[in-house]
């Protein structure tokens, strides 16, 4: 049975009440991060101190705050990127109860599986890039800075930027190959056309990474374009996989 059809105002009122229990779950979710800011400055230092090798005494004193409002600056950037992280679950849910009515049965059936696929890829990508990627990046410019005879001392306010920004967009990044299987589950994407226009895709991925990266030097560029290529290609084998499974399903409801 359908769901009745609701008047336009209705809906925008569904949407205004989506929108304010996303943004109080944030918020509830910035003010746990605030509350333990410290915790969270030392996860996030640990690319630095293991980009050092090891050194614990000289990872914080390279972080400097330049200006009087570096530290509130850091704590209510700290604070929302913690809000939106730990409250991604919720957001996703409410989201996906409004979108509810609105989707076919094959599509509803879907959602649940998607959305857990979803906060797995984006946790695996942010934990690759913080276990894997940032301490590689932070060394190669403190190599490269010692290369051109220069002191390495970073803001606190640059290198949270730097490490957020780097966590958020590996995170993201890795959603692609569930977007692209999703998209040729519900027969709105074929395989054999994103093959047949490769060349361009990988275009595509490299001004993706480019704008995913906070910094445009080629060294940060690879390390994310690498890894998406390797997710495009992981989609592409995950497409054959869908296609088969509709295909299947077709064959069954013909007499």
């Amino acid at each position: 049975m359908k769901d009745a059809e609701k008047p336009f105002l209705d809906h925008l009122e569904d949407l205004r009440g989506v929108i304010l229990k996303c943004a109080a779950a944030i918020g509830a979710g910035a003010v746990v991060g605030i509350t333990g800011i410290g915790t969270v400055m030392e996860i996030l230092r640990r690319p630095l101190t293991e980009a050092q090798g090891g050194d614990a005494v000289a990872g914080p004193s390279t972080l400097l705050a330049l200006q009087v409002t570096d530290p509130m600056t850091v704590t209510l950037q700290i604070g929302l990127g913690a809000g939106i992280l730990l409250s991604l679950p919720l957001v996703l849910y409410f989201i996906g109860d409004y979108l509810l009515p609105a989707l076919e049965p094959k599509e509803r059936r879907l959602l649940l599986p998607a959305f857990l696929a979803g906060a797995f890829l984006f946790l695996v990508g942010a934990a690759f890039c913080y276990f894997f990627v940032l301490p590689r990046a932070l060394a190669f410019f403190q190599t490269f800075n010692r290369w051109l005879g220069l002191e390495t001392s970073w803001t606190m306010a640059s290198y949270t930027d730097f490490v957020l920004q780097m966590l958020v967009g590996f995170g993201l990044s890795f959603e692609l190959p569930l977007v692209m299987i999703l998209l040729a589950r519900l027969g709105v994407l074929q395989r054999a056309t994103v093959v047949e226009h490769r060349r361009h895709a990988v275009v595509i991925l490299i001004v993706l990474a480019a704008c995913v990266t906070p910094t445009s030097d080629p060294f940060n560029l690879a390390l994310m374009f690498v890894p998406l290529y390797g997710l495009f290609e992981l989609g592409l084998a995950g497409m054959a996989w869908a296609e088969k499974k509709v295909a299947l399903a077709n064959a069954e409801k013909l007499p």
